[in-house]
């Protein structure tokens, strides 16, 4: 025996899925832009990094120059695309920033890229950047000199070396 859904049915239904799909849509866009308010203000100094050869390193080793901070991956293709044009850039600001790449991944492979590109890049391990909330790569933070994060970069850069670093000018100026 078929049952037959009439027009009445099917509309209550349908509108019932329709403001599930909306309420779903809407709480977790809700979630992505309090997961970024909460990146955008993440305090990098509470992570541990370590450099490739194991030592801890802090960033406050790096105060009294404006520091550029990626987070990035060997196996992400848009942080491997934009690290030729970061190190152009270095090569525009490397009086006033230091640039540093930090992975979560195994050192030992960390170690194989950055032998194999030799990029003007202080490449450092944090084993937990994922669980402080930053769980997307490329993400990029601009520290003052005195550490402070002054500016989040959530996406990849694009553009030119001088239009880049141009912006990094900007941004400490600010």
């Amino acid at each position: 025996m078929k049952t037959k859904i009439n027009f009445k049915t099917g509309l209550i239904t349908g509108s019932i899925l329709g403001l599930l799909l909306v309420a779903f849509g809407y709480y977790t866009f809700q979630n992505m832009i309090e997961k970024v308010d909460t990146i955008s203000t993440l305090d990098l100094h509470q992570l541990t990094y370590q450099n490739l050869e194991g030592e801890k390193i802090e960033l406050s080793d790096f105060e009294g120059k404006h520091v550029l901070v990626n987070f990035w991956a060997t196996w992400c293709a848009p942080c491997i695309k934009e690290f030729p044009i970061l190190n152009e850039t270095y090569d525009l600001v490397k009086g006033d920033f230091v640039f540093i790449v930090v992975s979560s991944e195994d050192t030992d492979k960390i170690k194989k890229f950055a032998n194999a590109k030799p990029y003007n890049f202080v490449y450092l391990k944090s084993n937990n950047f994922i669980l402080e909330g930053i769980t997307t790569v490329p993400q990029t933070f601009i520290l003052d000199k005195k550490g402070n994060n002054i500016y989040h970069h959530p996406t990849i850069f694009e553009g030119n070396a001088k239009s880049i670093a141009d912006s990094l000018y900007r941004w400490i100026k600010n």
